[in-house]
């Protein structure tokens, strides 16, 4: 695990009618991440020189949810960033979270954020599907647009996805077809793609990687990372999933014992138009942000009339293993 110190210098006080100078304790703030590293690092540094802070990033290893959980506990951290609606749901639950509701919160959708302000949701993406251009000439195929498709026999063993129980585009597979189409279909589909015998894989990146390498054809990924590597990469192709999608949110919470002042300035900072605007000319323009989602024309643009499933957390999140099981013993 990576940590990053972001110091910025103290400012020092001559104090009035004494000989000598009086060093002002600084701010910190101790923060846990489940961004990328380059992202956590470029809001991080860029916080610290805003605010005159120190600020300490540790990022949340890999690992069950209740290992997930315990780091966070066992750190002693102020602000969780980068979790999901799952995650954060859980989390709740255990009463790790403290309620904030943020500075510009009336930009903030509903169903983007927890009800008492326990986690508020920062950017919103999309399913979607990252190609390989010559292995889909190899088979003679279209770049898939739908679940479905992933069923034809020319794709046996050519799928790559990060394993379900890690969350993440994968686990919302299952949840948004399963919501959509009800347990009985969705259960017909995930016999008939559990025979496909696709790669699970520790990560999404290592699923990107099996693509990009030419070893799998399809990988199943965020709709954000796959259009910004179709941009870099002329062999890679993205489609967006359109039969059968969810708002796939990333967000922020202040946990518990947290120091306060701190922790409500930098979720502040997180929904701020300065921060928007530092991820996009860092390279980051197709991040769409959950206080865009009412009038942001290119996401709109993008999606269409998407059915999107609307998520039951009790659900997805309370019964996560006992969905994941029922679906990998479809047959």
């Amino acid at each position: 695990m990576k940590v990053i110190l972001v110091t910025v210098l103290s400012i020092v006080f001559l104090c009035s009618g004494c000989s000598s100078n009086i060093k002002e304790e600084q701010k910190s703030i101790k923060i846990c991440s489940s961004l990328n590293e380059t992202m956590t690092d470029i809001l991080a540094e860029d916080f610290a020189k805003q605010q005159n802070v120190k600020v300490e990033v540790r990022h949340l290893p890999a690992g069950n949810l209740d290992e997930r959980l315990n780091f966070l506990r066992e750190g002693k951290f102020d602000v969780w960033l980068g979790g999901t609606p799952e995650e954060y749901y859980l989390a709740g639950e255990q009463k790790m979270l403290r309620s904030y509701r943020p500075r510009e919160a009336y930009k903030v959708p509903a169903e983007m954020r927890e009800n008492q302000w326990r986690w508020t949701g920062l950017y919103v993406d999309y399913i979607g599907f990252l190609t390989n251009r010559d292995r889909l000439r190899e088979l003679g195929l279209y770049a898939p647009e739908t679940w479905d498709e992933l069923l034809k026999p020319e794709l046996w063993e050519e799928t790559a996805l990060a394993d379900f129980k890690n969350g993440g585009r994968s686990y919302g597979m299952i949840t948004s077809i399963w919501q959509l189409r009800g347990e009985a279909k969705a259960m017909e589909y995930a016999a008939s793609f559990n025979s496909q015998l696709p790669l699970y894989t520790a990560s999404e990146w290592e699923a990107i990687e099996a693509v990009r390498s030419g070893r799998k054809t399809i990988a199943v990924v965020s709709l954000s990372t796959a259009l910004q590597l179709e941009r870099q990469n002329r062999d890679l192709f993205a489609t967006l999933v359109k039969d059968g999608n969810k708002n796939c949110i990333t967000g922020a919470a202040i946990l518990q014992g947290a120091n306060l002042a701190e922790a409500q300035s930098f979720m502040d900072y997180l929904l701020s138009e300065h921060s928007k605007d530092l991820l996009a000319s860092k390279g980051y323009p197709l991040l769409w942000r959950v206080s865009d989602y009412a009038h942001d024309d290119g996401r709109k643009m993008m999606i269409g009339d998407l059915e999107l499933a609307v998520d039951d957390l009790s659900w997805t999140a309370g019964q996560k293993s006992v969905i994941i099981q029922q679906w990998l013993n479809a047959q």
